[in-house]
């Protein structure tokens, strides 16, 4: 009776970093607002992985490595008030103009709201996957969601006007 291997080997950590180092970068910017500690927590993040890559179930590396990402980020938070940063929207690789202040107008969101609008249309993850990553019910991310999307909403009506 042979058990299901788990873990990733190392030439999959290349692979895992190399697909995934810009969504675990891109939500600690979210959550963050500052390039210098996103790119702190992706090393954080990375280390982690690759300290508990034989408990890493494959297939669900970018799960977990976004899991890992947001506790990080609400543990520094715990430390600082939140950082109100411009530079966030300039970082992230946003082809048109109507995209980037799109986004601009996402990242001036709160963190909760911020966090669920970006995990579900830029990571395309279903309320579901969104609820394991933050550790909250499904109702909780379409409550958030809902949320987000009224103030977005009256935020956009507000610039065009």
């Amino acid at each position: 009776m042979s058990t299901q291997k788990r873990g990733i080997n190392e030439l999959d950590i290349t692979q895992v970093y190399n697909d995934n180092k810009n969504s675990v970068y891109r939500l600690a910017l979210t959550y963050l607002h500052s390039q210098t500690e996103a790119e702190d927590v992706c090393h954080d993040v990375f280390i982690k992985m690759m300290e508990h890559k034989n408990s890493i179930f494959p297939g669900k590396e970018r799960a977990w490595l976004l899991t890992v990402t947001a506790n990080e980020c609400k543990n520094r938070l715990k430390f600082w008030k939140r950082h109100a940063n411009k530079e966030i929207c300039n970082s992230l690789c946003v082809k048109e103009t109507q995209s980037l202040d799109i986004l601009e107008t996402v990242m001036s969101l709160s963190v909760k709201e911020r966090t669920v609008i970006y995990l579900y249309y830029y990571e395309g993850y279903t309320t579901e996957e969104i609820a394991g990553i933050l550790k909250i019910t499904a109702s909780a991310v379409r409550s958030r969601m809902e949320r987000a999307r009224k103030h977005l909403k009256y935020k956009l009506e507000g610039e065009l006007s």
